[in-house]
């Protein structure tokens, strides 16, 4: 995979967005005027417009038209488990009902969708925009959901396409103000038109070459390269995904993770405070919930003051919990950010606390 060509981030469904050049595989022959948005291991290809981006630095398939306004795309598989088979069936035979193709994703639509964009969006101001229709992914039949909402004096259109194969559901969805809806509906279509099913992806090249042997701090390891204007160390213990564009390590025990991620502001300059209010606004846009949990604290990161925002955000209707320390380096701003659950965010604390002390900016 080619280097980035350009490093920005904002916090948006995944916490954080990354744009990718696009890369060709061996997995497939990309559309001509298209790039391949597909995260590794998923069982399908999505590919979207060369003008768009790609993100898929948190291992989810998906990308963004624009940077400055919401307009995502992501495509996300959920396993039908024998616990949802069964509520599925008792509830769809009830009163003698026929189980059918349509009926169980019209279920799954119901139970597991739309609560999440009702909670996301204002009271009254969450409407269907369009009656459901029938569509396609790839071959398989599929049914089309768009509904309307307001989330943080924001409106916003949800179109969601679902479709039933072997055992899950597949979800593709396309979230954007009402500007970008109208703007960019015809390339949806035609990431829809293109979109197919396949063996899992596997990239030809990981995303990042880390040293294992590096030089570190006793009890931990360097999880970036010579990339980054940055050296991020973590305990031996956390876990580092090399077919992610992003620097991060989590705990596969509970999937805590900690990254870094920098921003190139779109202006001359920008503040730490002003970056924060940028993922702010964002965040409230899209979370159902979202506190600042304390006061913003200082500290140094890698030689540089840094600011600590301490915060809770709901991401598909699960609260998580984030410590985000972020610092200005150069003409960049850099984010260390560790996302935990409520229930394990405390538990390593200390892990992150090293984290930060032993990071090096160079």
């Amino acid at each position: 995979m080619k280097r980035f060509t350009k490093c920005v981030a904002l916090l948006l469904i995944t916490a954080a967005l990354l744009e990718l050049a696009s890369c060709a595989s061996s997995n497939g022959e990309v559309p001509e005027g298209m790039k391949n948005a597909t995260a590794a291991g998923d069982d399908f290809r999505l590919y979207i417009p060369i003008n768009w981006n790609a993100n898929t630095i948190y291992g989810v398939s998906g990308g963004y038209a624009t940077l400055s306004e919401q307009s995502t795309v992501s495509v996300t598989k959920h396993a039908i488990t024998p616990e949802t088979e069964a509520q599925m069936q008792a509830e769809l035979t009830r009163d003698g009902g026929e189980v059918t193709g349509e009926r169980r994703i019209d279920w799954f639509w119901n139970n597991r969708c739309l609560p999440s964009l009702r909670e996301l969006s204002e009271g009254s101001s969450f409407s269907e925009a369009e009656a459901k229709s029938q569509a396609l992914l790839n071959k398989y039949n599929a049914w089309r959901y768009h509904w309307k909402g307001v989330a943080n004096g924001t409106p916003l259109h949800f179109l969601q396409i679902i479709a039933e194969k072997d055992g899950a559901f597949y979800l593709f969805a396309f979230t954007a103000v009402e500007r970008q809806y109208q703007a960019q509906l015809s390339n949806v279509e035609l990431m829809l038109d293109h979109f197919v099913f396949a063996e899992p992806y596997a990239p030809d090249e990981n995303a990042k070459v880390i040293d294992p042997n590096a030089p570190a701090p006793e009890g931990m390891k360097l999880a970036s390269n010579d990339d980054v204007a940055y050296r991020f160390y973590v305990p031996t213990t956390w876990a580092i995904n090399a077919n992610e564009g992003v620097f991060a390590a989590y705990l596969e025990s509970d999937r805590s993770s900690v990254s870094v991620v920098p921003y190139m502001p779109e202006v001359e300059s920008i503040s730490v405070a002003q970056y924060f209010e940028l993922c702010e606004k964002i965040m409230k846009e899209t979370a159902g919930e979202y506190e600042l949990l304390a006061e913003p604290e200082t500290l140094d990161l890698g030689g540089r003051q840094a600011t600590v925002y301490v915060y809770r955000y709901t991401v598909g209707g699960r609260e998580y919990r984030y410590k985000q320390v972020i610092a200005a380096y150069k003409s960049m701003i850099y984010s260390l950010t560790y996302t935990s659950t409520p229930e394990n965010f405390d538990a390593h604390l200390a892990d992150v606390d090293a984290m930060i002390d032993a990071f090096e900016f160079r």
